[in-house]
């Protein structure tokens, strides 16, 4: 499930997925983040993860949000991923590469952080 958080504002994308995560979902994200990235020289990505596993993850969507990633890899600004898994630290560091800025994982403790530091110039 897609949650769009209240942090969200100008260039800033805030979000929480949980339970599970499909093409309907990831499909929202994108248009959200291409309608950022058409509107500023950058888009900024605050993303929480909370009680999701891998298993809980689409194949296709993730297949289809990596391929969006790579393609838009240089309009992004800083990206937060926040999570409670070994997984979502390696998947953070697996896509950093292609950000135009890297991706900084925090852990879900440290989520104000993540957004004090997303925000940050």
């Amino acid at each position: 499930m897609l949650r769009i958080l209240p942090e969200t504002k100008e260039n800033l994308l805030a979000v929480q997925i949980s339970k599970e995560l499909r093409v309907a979902d990831f499909d929202q994200y994108r248009n959200l983040l291409r309608d950022l990235m058409g509107k500023y020289k950058e888009a900024r990505l605050y993303y929480e993860m909370i009680d999701l596993d891998l298993t809980d993850v689409s194949a296709v969507a993730a297949v289809e949000n990596g391929m969006f990633d790579v393609v838009h890899g240089l309009d992004y600004g800083r990206v937060a991923m926040v999570g409670e898994k070994k997984w979502q630290e390696w998947a953070a560091n697996l896509i950093s590469p292609v950000k135009k800025k890297g991706v900084r994982f925090f852990d879900l403790a440290e989520k104000e952080q993540a957004m004090a530091w997303v925000q940050d110039e």
